[in-house]
């Protein structure tokens, strides 16, 4: 991402347990403010360079910040999908008298919550999350009881690391599939559509430029069982095709062997039963290496 994010990247080095484990990444603070702001470097990719690797994400708010402006938004929208594994953190919240915590999560939650995919509320936690000691009058056991569940939910994402790797390897998957069936879609349409003597980059084009008049993605949809959801707008395969000519891929069917078989088939049997049971096959194991130990 360039030398404007190595010339910002710090590295600290601390004395606790549970660095042992993990790594912490804290990305720079948003900026909400309307004037546009130039940062030096891709701020976004970055961003999502770090999401992808995530076992875990914690969005940190103060009480006395909870706007929501453009690059919020942002973030949120590149958390789509991943609101099992985002958590909303409102820090130094003993500095919020008692009576007006629940305003706070309250706005906070509806600020949040229309930009996030999921129809479920946002996991939140109030915390204080420094060493020194709460406020007077802060609400105590409250704030001890957050952080405890908050310790708790990092501990587990720490424990399910494998899981949410064998699950992020599976997205991936699905992903390559329905892009690979996708292409092949348009790939189909275009041999029905072609001539002998026809201009081939003008049939193609009127495919890519109104794939509806094709019904390529009811098509996709009907055959496939894939959702319509679940496949890029057709402005991306516009794009797409025009750096890469739908004429110059090959059929899925063409790399087809007899004793190899389809490698697409192969990929199906991987996101329907080979990586699931690989899930269960690592939770038996570590509920025997559990066991052993119990009994050690």
């Amino acid at each position: 991402f360039g030398q404007g994010l190595l010339d910002r990247l710090r590295g600290l080095r601390l004395n606790a347990p549970l660095l042992e484990k993990v790594n912490i990444v804290e990305i720079p603070g948003i900026l909400e403010i309307r004037k546009q702001v130039e940062r030096l470097f891709p701020f976004n990719d970055a961003c999502q360079w770090f999401i992808d690797r995530a076992d875990i994400i914690f969005l940190v708010y103060d009480p006395s910040k909870l706007d929501v402006g453009p690059e919020t938004e942002a973030i949120l929208d590149q958390l789509k999908g991943r609101e099992y594994q985002t958590r909303i953190i409102l820090n130094k919240a003993d500095q919020v008298k008692p009576e007006e915590l629940m305003r706070v999560q309250g706005t906070l939650i509806w600020n949040i919550s229309p930009l996030m995919s999921s129809q479920e509320p946002p996991v939140m936690y109030s915390t204080s999350l420094w060493s020194i000691p709460y406020e007077q009058g802060a609400p105590s056991r409250l704030l001890h009881a957050q952080e405890r569940a908050f310790l708790r939910d990092l501990r587990q994402a720490i424990d399910k690391r494998v899981e949410n790797k064998i699950a992020s390897a599976r997205r991936f998957a699905v992903r390559v599939r329905n892009h690979a069936k996708m292409v092949d879609c348009y790939l189909t349409t275009y041999y029905n559509h072609k001539t002998f003597f026809g201009n081939r980059k003008k049939v193609a084009d009127d495919i890519i430029e109104h794939p509806q008049n094709y019904h390529i993605y009811e098509g996709l949809s009907t055959l496939t069982n894939i959702s319509r959801y679940d496949l890029p707008d057709p402005e991306v395969y516009r794009d797409f095709f025009r750096l890469n000519p739908v004429y110059d891929f090959q059929r899925l069917s063409d790399t087809c062997t007899y004793f190899r078989g389809c490698p697409i088939n192969r990929l199906d049997v991987a996101i329907a039963y080979d990586l699931p049971e690989l899930v269960g096959k690592y939770k038996k194991q570590a509920e025997r290496v559990l066991e052993a130990a119990a009994k050690s």
